[in-house]
């Protein structure tokens, strides 16, 4: 950091800093001294130690030092794991709901069509090859007259 950057408010911010971090050490060590108290009373309290404050040692005022509690990380849960039987239950009972479940889809009730009146035959969208021929004649005098206008 080059030292003419510095000005009177990076400075200032930096004293503001470090009175902060004195304020919270002080905090700190009060609550030193009452883990140390209820101790010394006879209550147990589990104390540990966070890695991520990071403080100095404790001073010489406090009359009692505390090492901290290790803590003990629990076993990890033991996978589960499935039989081949259970897998092949629960496939066949899949296998069977997805059967079902088709055969609903397909099952259709066809009536017959009354015998006076002859079936209604849906018409199917789309071109028939005349209409398409219809289109393209159309289409190609479109751009014959665009091609005359532009010439």
């Amino acid at each position: 950091m080059d030292i003419s950057l510095i000005n009177s408010q990076s400075l200032l911010h930096l004293l503001s800093l470090t009175e902060k971090k004195e304020e919270i050490l002080q905090i700190l060590e009060q609550i030193d001294a009452e883990i140390i108290r209820t101790l010394q009373g006879g209550i147990s309290v589990e104390v540990v130690a966070s890695p991520a404050i990071a403080r100095p040692a404790p001073a010489a005022k406090n009359p009692v030092a505390v090492a901290p509690i290790k803590t003990v990380k629990a076993p990890k849960a033991k996978k589960r794991t499935m039989s081949a039987e259970g897998r092949a239950r629960i496939s066949a009972a899949t296998k069977a709901r997805w059967a079902a479940r088709r055969a609903s889809k397909t099952a259709k009730v066809v009536v017959a069509p009354k015998a006076g009146k002859p079936a209604k035959v849906k018409k199917k969208s789309g071109l028939t090859p005349e209409g398409r021929a219809k289109l393209a004649a159309n289409m190609k005098a479109r751009w014959a007259a665009r091609r005359a206008a532009k010439a």
